[in-house]
């Protein structure tokens, strides 16, 4: 509609002009010097707009020429950013089918010329990682720091993680130096928090626990399970009994009760034949959480009689009906109380749920304590079986 009302302006402007200058055409003299110029208004006035159109004209040529090497040059640009991002697309692509060697083919060979250069060559990097080619990898990253200096910190970060399941040592003193550098950046703490737990450096963990803790780099939960794991960690590293007592000595009664914290502690004092207020530790801590590895390690105690132990451990079934660890629990504590038919139903039970060696040694065993040396025999030829079927991994 505005069009319509501009061009409607223009016509009603035009035709007045129009059928002014038919009725008087006008007459303009100009002189300079002995020199008179007359022509008519409507002449004038055509010359003067051919004349400005001719100006504008020529300016705009000329400031045209003047742009034109920076216009080529932007179009060049465009067309190569083009040409990069369509080879991103590509790559992108090939990556969702899980066609890594094209995925890294496509995103490295525009690498230079993409605006997002960065991205090329790091998913390029993740590309090769994936396909074992540690040396293009290693090359790619390189580049990236060649080209992309500012962006140290994002280049780390990847090559961290790349490094971390086959290097994880290199990996960490990535981490390290770039914490140094950043020591208030979260991304950079959890990943060298995460990376001290895999290589079970507690000591520098435990160290670097304030800091977690302060930045809240990692969530609450999260933050408990690493804690949980320091703790277990420095359990069953201990070198001594001694080592062992003055770290269990300083947890808390609700820590000491924590399943995955007294599991290591449990196997710790088994191992060194102390069993002393290990099962009554077990029952209070399954009483609130049930834990298999505990239940297990409640079924290895030797100490006291096993016929107590076997009746609290009875009344765990409810609800554990189909729990094989419990079943072999239960089968030892049974056949140490020289209950011989009752321990070696649960143990066939638990075969018959999970077959495990260790569960055919049990019933093995059972067989022997029984006198039953021809069963026995049996029993190890068929976990002889078993382990034959079983692939070698």
């Amino acid at each position: 509609m505005r069009f319509i009302l501009i061009w409607v302006f223009i016509f009603l402007v035009g035709t007045a002009l129009t059928t002014g200058m038919l009725l008087d055409n006008g007459l303009v003299s100009m002189v300079w010097h002995d020199w008179v110029i007359e022509t008519s208004l409507s002449f004038l006035l055509a010359a003067i707009f051919i004349f400005f159109l001719g100006g504008y004209a020529l300016v705009r040529l000329v400031i045209n020429l003047w742009h034109f090497p920076k216009a080529w040059r932007n179009k060049r640009r465009l067309k190569r950013y083009g040409r990069a991002e369509n080879a991103m697309a590509k790559g992108m692509i090939a990556l969702e089918y899980g066609d890594w060697h094209t995925a890294e083919k496509e995103l490295i060979k525009s690498a230079k010329q993409s605006e997002s250069g960065l991205v090329h060559y790091l998913s390029a990097a993740k590309m090769a990682h994936n396909q074992q080619a540690y040396d293009r990898r290693d090359q790619y990253l390189e580049d990236a720091r060649s080209r992309y200096p500012d962006e140290y910190v994002t280049i780390g970060l990847v090559e961290a993680r790349l490094r971390r399941e086959t290097q994880p040592e290199i990996a960490k003193a990535i981490l390290e130096a770039l914490y140094e550098q950043h020591p208030k950046q979260t991304v950079i703490l959890s990943e060298l928090a995460e990376i001290l737990r895999q290589l079970g450096d507690w000591t520098e963990l435990e160290r670097l626990l304030p800091a977690l803790k302060k930045t809240r780099a990692l969530a609450k939960p999260i933050l408990s399970e690493l804690e949980e794991r320091l703790l277990a960690g420095k359990l069953s590293a201990a070198p001594n009994e001694e080592a062992l007592m003055a770290i269990w000595n300083g947890l808390s009664r609700k820590q000491q009760l924590i399943p995955a914290l007294l599991t290591e502690y449990v196997e710790q004092k088994i191992s060194w034949n102390n069993e002393i207020g290990l099962g009554a530790l077990i029952e209070k801590s399954l009483k609130k959480q049930w834990h298999d590895r505990l239940v297990y390690q409640y079924g290895r105690l030797t100490l006291g009689p096993a016929f107590e132990r076997l009746k609290v451990a009875e009344k765990w079934l409810k609800g554990q009906e189909s729990n094989p660890v419990l079943l072999l629990t239960l089968g030892r504590l049974a056949c140490h109380s020289q209950l011989w038919g009752q321990g070696q139903r649960y143990l066939k039970d638990s075969l018959k749920l999970q077959a495990e060696v260790e569960t055919f040694h049990a019933l093995a065993q059972c067989y022997e304590s029984e006198g039953k040396e021809t069963q026995a025999a049996l029993t190890y030829k068929e976990a002889i079986l078993q382990l034959e079927d079983k692939p070698f991994v």
